[in-house]
């Protein structure tokens, strides 16, 4: 049971969210709200007034940073969508509609949906993607994506300690400062000691955060850029470490694998294995679906490594094929929530699923049509800045490197939702920024290009009159 802390800290979150726009400007006043709501703010605790959705750390946030626009009639980035990106963004706001039509049956004890749960599904939708139309307007220049490093680098550095403490002591935090535990107790003990939750409700949501801080920081240390008075090489081996000792093998993997590639390879490279990891993942459930999926040699190598992680990514693999099959039964719209997207056994009633992985709860709830709408958003940015790339459209070193990193660092994060769920609002920005960021190079070049053609008109043109 949340103590008053909890609500205290909740619904005076505005005013610290204004306070920090007030004080920062919008862009890092945003960002810095965001980043707090995910590092600080109580977990799996919302608080449900009529009319209105569910209002938690993200979508307090989110609100309270659209009515600040909305005051100072400031705009969101959807105009600068191109066209196909309006589409697939305003589908993720229609499509609970349309899984809610199609799922109007019960399906054994759930009740069918009605449109007033597709209205609150586009509503929640709409609250938790917000940020990624503020990336794109407003971290859309190079200058403002250092600062998005930057911050996320000593947003990773900081929160090392706190995970340090907790590896050190057990995740207790959340209790004492919340009074109550938001997850499973047992899922945080591992390898004889324990992974830190911190603030954020799981381990492995906590390691992903400092994976991306790794990919951050190494950014920065390879832009020779600094942080803090110490050493940027500093905080990059703090966090690293400290990534370490959190137990995850995965997120330890994405961490390692966005080291090694900002840290080595080109630009080039680095936008070339990004797009080939988004590729991957969008064909993922369709190769898993035909069986063509390497599932057999992933776990040949998993049981080198520890048999107790192998058969629990055994486990997770039987898991997803048995709601890949689902899925399939209800392929374009999905399920819809409440459970739907779950296995039922039919005789007791009860759920016989663990749904994990972010690809295969969307696939379930919202359909293949969900499903391209929602991971199109992250890996268009990543086609669209490696054809910059591949253009040579930037001619600046550092601008080259920080974009290839970002782009790594999406690969790393869209790497997660095949295990995990980690997506949310702060991330949305940061995804935001790339395609922001590539619309503004494009344009950029488009621009120089047409001055170069109207002072080459000019010229020939003063020639001929001579």
């Amino acid at each position: 049971m949340p103590n008053f802390i909890a609500y205290i800290a909740l619904l005076s979150w505005p005013i610290v969210t204004i306070f920090l726009i007030k004080r920062k400007g919008l862009e890092v006043g945003v960002l810095l709200a965001l980043l707090g709501a995910h590092m600080f703010l109580p977990v799996a605790f919302k608080i449900d007034l009529p009319a209105i959705p569910p209002l938690n750390k993200y979508s307090i946030t989110t609100v309270t940073i659209l009515i600040y626009l909305i005051l100072n009639k400031k705009r969101l980035g959807f105009i600068a969508l191109h066209r196909y990106m309006k589409f697939v963004f305003v589908m993720l706001l229609v499509l609970p509609f349309l899984t809610a039509l199609t799922n109007s049956e019960r399906y054994s004890y759930l009740p069918g949906l009605t449109l007033y749960d597709g209205l609150s599904d586009a509503i929640t939708n709409f609250l938790i993607i917000v940020p990624f139309l503020f990336g794109v307007r407003y971290f859309n220049t190079y200058e403002k994506q250092l600062i998005l490093f930057k911050y996320f680098a000593i947003a990773a550095f900081v929160y090392a300690f706190f995970t340090l403490y907790e590896v050190r002591m057990s995740p207790r935090l959340h209790w004492m400062l919340y009074g109550y535990f938001p997850n499973s107790w047992l899922q945080q003990y591992r390898e004889g000691g324990f992974r830190a939750i911190v603030f954020m409700g799981h381990g492995l949501l906590v390691a992903i955060f400092l994976a991306l801080g790794v990919a951050a920081a190494t950014a920065m240390t390879r832009l020779k850029e600094k942080v803090l008075p110490i050493k940027t090489l500093y905080v990059l081996i703090i966090i690293f470490m400290t990534l370490v000792l959190q137990k995850s093998l995965a997120s330890l993997i994405f961490g390692t694998f966005g080291l090694i590639m900002i840290i080595l390879m080109s630009p080039k490279r680095m936008h070339q294995m990004a797009l080939l990891i988004g590729l991957l993942f969008l064909t993922y459930p369709m190769l898993s679906s035909l069986n063509l999926f390497p599932h057999k040699t992933i776990l040949d190598v998993a049981s080198r490594v520890s048999a107790e992680r192998a058969q629990s990514l055994e486990f997770r693999f039987e898991q997803e094929k048995a709601l890949l099959n689902h899925a399939n039964s209800k392929p374009l719209f999905g399920w819809g929530g409440w459970g739907r997207n779950r296995i039922v056994d039919d005789l007791t009633g009860s759920d016989t699923s663990t749904t994990d992985g972010r690809w295969i709860i969307t696939l379930g709830v919202s359909g293949w049509v969900g499903y391209l709408s929602q991971f199109l958003l992250i890996v268009v940015p990543l086609y669209l800045t490696y054809r910059i790339t591949v253009k040579r459209r930037i001619h600046d070193k550092k601008e080259s490197i920080l974009l290839g990193a970002h782009a790594i660092l999406l690969s790393v994060l869209l790497l997660d939702q095949m295990p995990n769920s980690s997506l949310n609002s702060f991330y949305w920005l940061v995804v935001g920024s790339l395609l922001g960021r590539a619309y503004k190079i494009n344009q950029d070049y488009l621009g120089e290009k047409r001055a170069e053609s109207s002072h080459n008109t000019k010229l020939v043109n003063s020639v001929d009159n001579g």
